[in-house]
């Protein structure tokens, strides 16, 4: 027997250079393959990623792994504890939260670590989020918790509370993360005393299940009030985008993050431990939209259309809709509905940096609130990396694409349009098209020619 009969049905016939994979049970919907091969065809690696169905035997499969030649593994539940046993060696940090989620080889076996706590750190700071002398309140004091108090004294939050509705349990991982930092910065809080912890300002981290299933309310407290305390709402869960806890925390006006960059960046982190390579930005922005398209693109079923002015982004939007039997919303219009005032007044009275925070406050905005959408999109909107993140969660985004030449044709006599005001119109309309064109591509699912096709030649293609 080798590793390859515990596969899932559909991955025995792979043939590769080597194999990377993942122990779990269940584990028929995991992203990680998505995003490990996803990685490797970029890298142009000859490696693939295989979930293994492990449901007992837990140290034959390693071994199988190992003597297979399995360069590296993914584990999850309900194996993290479980596996430390089989190894040969395990990395600090995870021999204290007492979980290991990735496996590296080594002579003899494979060394453990933990990978989701500093996962979870690159995703808070790649969302302007500084552990660094902020306030903590985390909710929940399960496995996944320890990975998390364990980052919070890491990368030195100031103090820490744990809520939860077992006292006992948060106090155990206060008292052992307090004594492997020699601290005592972390202090458990039962959840019917949360009105103990003072007032201030603080990042909380929702580390429960709850929110997973539609009919979830809000974790461990349900006092509204509560959240007034948080500038930042973190959970760990990434499907749904939008828990009711990160609406509860967004509505307070307070920056909310789910799961989905955890599960990026720890699967980064532990795919650079077995490669010995260096995953960059763009690379990892690529990798990240793929999983939005994924985990949210069939959820919301918005078709959003981006283009440079004059690509017909609102004339096939609006009849695309029609076809559909889909709501229509133009970010421009919207904008100026809000505002009560033209773009063009916008851009002379508050200036063009004033109307891009706009777009990506819209945007940002639309993620939870629209579903069955078509959405027309600014010509510049998706020049901004975060807009483009945001709009690959948003839906199927599409590039309406025309030449410098048709665009012209389309656009000359147009005084509405701030950017191409003044003399020399065409040469603005090339330049402008030249910068922005691989953003849109970069964008977008589908790229659609529009040059010699009709509104309903446009949509047949789209349908």
């Amino acid at each position: 027997m080798n590793i390859m009969q515990y596969a899932l049905d559909n991955y025995k016939e792979v043939d590769a250079k080597s194999y990377l994979g993942i122990f779990g049970d269940p584990i028929l919907h995991t992203m990680s393959p998505l995003l490990h091969d996803t990685l490797s065809l970029n890298l142009g690696l000859d490696i693939k990623y295989i979930p293994f169905h492990i449901t007992d035997n837990l140290d034959q499969a390693v071994k199988m792994a190992y003597e297979d030649g399995i360069k590296g593994l993914n584990i999850t539940v309900p194996h993290k504890q479980a596996v430390m046993e089989h190894l040969v060696d395990i990395d600090e940090a995870a021999r204290v939260i007492g979980a290991v989620n990735t496996l590296v080889r080594v002579d003899g076996g494979y060394k453990g670590y933990n990978t989701d706590m500093p996962g979870l750190a690159k995703a808070l700071l790649d969302e302007g989020v500084e552990l660094n002398g902020a306030n903590v309140i985390m909710l929940g004091a399960g496995g996944a918790a320890r990975a998390v108090a364990y980052m919070c004294l890491n990368y030195g939050a100031k103090k820490v509370f744990i809520v939860n509705r077992t006292y006992d349990n948060a106090k155990k991982i206060a008292d052992d993360m307090n004594k492997a930092f020699g601290c005592k910065r972390i202090q458990p809080v039962e959840a019917i005393d949360y009105k103990t912890i003072p007032k201030d300002e603080y990042i909380m981290i929702q580390c429960t299940s709850i929110g997973l299933h539609k009919d979830d309310g809000l974790p461990l407290v349900a006092d509204e009030s509560f959240y007034d305390m948080a500038y930042v709402g973190v959970d760990l869960i990434y499907n749904p985008s939008q828990t009711p806890f990160l609406k509860m925390v967004e509505s307070k006006g307070a920056k909310a993050v789910n799961g989905l960059g955890m599960l990026l960046n720890q699967g980064i982190i532990a795919y650079e431990y077995w490669n010995n390579v260096k995953i960059g930005k763009a690379l990892s922005d690529k990798v990240y939209r793929v999983l939005c398209q994924k985990v949210y693109g069939h959820d919301s079923d918005n078709i959003v259309l981006v283009g440079y002015m004059g690509a017909g982004k609102t004339a096939v939007g609006k009849a695309l809709a029609d076809r559909l039997g889909y709501d229509f919303l133009d970010t421009d219009e919207y904008i100026v509905q809000q505002e009560k005032m033209t773009i063009n007044d916008i851009f002379a009275q508050k200036g063009e940096q004033y109307f891009r925070d706009l777009e990506t406050n819209v945007v940002r905005a639309m993620k939870s609130n629209l579903t069955r959408t078509v959405i027309s999109t600014g010509g510049g909107l998706p020049m901004r990396e975060v807009n483009r993140i945001l709009l690959g969660e948003l839906g199927k985004v599409i590039y309406l694409k025309a030449s410098a030449e048709t665009t012209y044709k389309r656009v000359s006599g147009n005084n509405d349009r701030p950017l191409l005001a003044g003399d020399n119109m065409y040469d603005k309309i090339c330049n402008m098209l030249e910068a922005r064109m691989p953003k849109y591509i970069d964008a977008a699912d589908v790229v659609i020619e529009t040059d010699n096709l009709t509104i309903q030649e446009i949509i047949d293609k789209i349908v």
